[in-house]
């Protein structure tokens, strides 16, 4: 009975196999739950990120070494007509790039020039003379208006300096010069117009304009100051002032002598200028016509005017003279006619001996010039 009992209530055996394979099924249905899902994938995605991210910075790496090589890059621009004023350039690239913006336009490129007033005749630059006389019926439509400049330039005549890039030469060759000058004088005012001409740069453009009772052009335009016109404009000078060492070929000008045809008996060229071919001084007659030089003169358009003289101008209208300041103030106000509103040249007066000082200084006061008095003999 006893025996009977203990095996009705004995529990029943456990299999420990049966537990381990349990604990093992629970195992493999855990890993398989959306949390262990959730942690493989952030597993994953880190790891693709830290290489991603291993390979950029291996790429900037050698980026930033390669840029800070201490070589210099060197840009080699080839000449050509449309780059002539580049200047090869060397740009550093080490260390950091920077982002320029590009170069204004040079200063030096060219500048168009616009006439605001036009002549009827254009009178261009010339190497050699025409055998047409310049002047028509007026002075102004005969020389045309030229352009002038206050660039870098000048001149230098008996010691006195003009600036600009259009130098003209006004000489008194009237035959008093002589006897106030003598030989040696007008020998060295020769060899001063050759050394203020020679010292020219050759961008500078001349004239020469001699006077007596009328006047001499060397050319209808100022001319480039080469070596050609340099020479040809000796020569042209060697003819004026007839005096006892054997200088000179005529009295005063060369319209004087031949007239209006542009020639003289040499073959010489001139621009023949007389008063009647300027209607301010229509009219006008008598002797040492510096005021007829000057206009003529301010028709060219220079920047620079020199005027060597012995005296004082004996101009006269129906037979009136004209005192020195109505002369002068007539010279003033054909300039600014002339010159439109536009700065007036700078006039330096050079006196021989101080013989006709007064309007000599009087204008180069109001021209804003020098005057001086010399002795041409003594230079």
């Amino acid at each position: 009975m006893s025996e009977e009992r203990s095996k009705r209530f004995r529990p029943p055996e456990q299999d420990l196999s049966n537990d381990f394979l349990a604990e093992d099924e629970v195992d493999e249905v855990s890993e398989d739950s959306p949390e262990s899902q959730r942690k493989k994938s952030q597993t994953f995605s880190l790891g693709v990120a830290l290489f991603v991210h291993a390979v950029i910075f291996s790429i900037l790496a050698f980026i930033v070494i390669a840029n800070f090589d201490s070589e210099e890059i060197e840009m080699v621009v080839e000449a050509s007509p449309s780059n002539t004023d580049l200047v090869p350039d060397k740009r550093s690239f080490a260390k950091k790039i920077t982002l320029e913006k590009p170069a204004p336009p040079s200063r030096r490129a060219e500048k168009t020039i616009t006439a605001t007033n036009a002549s009827s005749i254009v009178m261009p630059e010339i190497k050699t003379f025409s055998d047409t006389p310049a002047f028509g019926n007026d002075f102004g439509d005969g020389f045309g208006i030229g352009g002038f400049g206050d660039g870098r330039g000048g001149a230098k005549f008996f010691g006195t300096s003009g600036g600009g890039n259009r130098i003209i030469l006004v000489i008194d060759t009237s035959t008093s010069m002589n006897k106030n000058c003598g030989p040696n004088g007008i020998n060295a005012i020769r060899r001063e117009i050759v050394r203020t001409l020679a010292a020219l740069s050759p961008n500078i453009s001349f004239n020469i304009i001699c006077f007596g009772k009328d006047c001499d052009g060397f050319a209808p335009q100022p001319v480039k100051a080469n070596a050609g016109n340099i020479a040809r404009a000796k020569f042209w000078m060697n003819a004026y002032f007839i005096n006892k060492s054997g200088g000179g070929a005529f009295d005063r000008t060369r319209t004087s002598e031949w007239g209006p045809k542009g020639t003289d008996n040499n073959g010489i060229k001139y621009t023949p200028i007389s008063p009647g071919a300027i209607k301010a001084l229509a009219g006008t007659s008598g002797g040492s016509r510096m005021d007829l030089a000057l206009i003529a003169a301010f028709f060219q358009k220079p920047s620079s005017v020199f005027l060597i003289a012995d005296g004082e101008p004996g101009t006269s209208i129906n037979g009136q003279k004209l005192s020195n300041i109505a002369i002068v103030d007539l010279i003033l106000q054909a300039a600014k006619g002339i010159y439109s509103g536009s700065r007036l040249p700078k006039v330096n007066c050079i006196s021989v001996k101080g013989i006709g000082q007064a309007i000599l200084k009087d204008i180069a006061r109001r021209f804003g010039g020098n005057y001086k008095a010399v002795d041409p003999a003594k230079v």
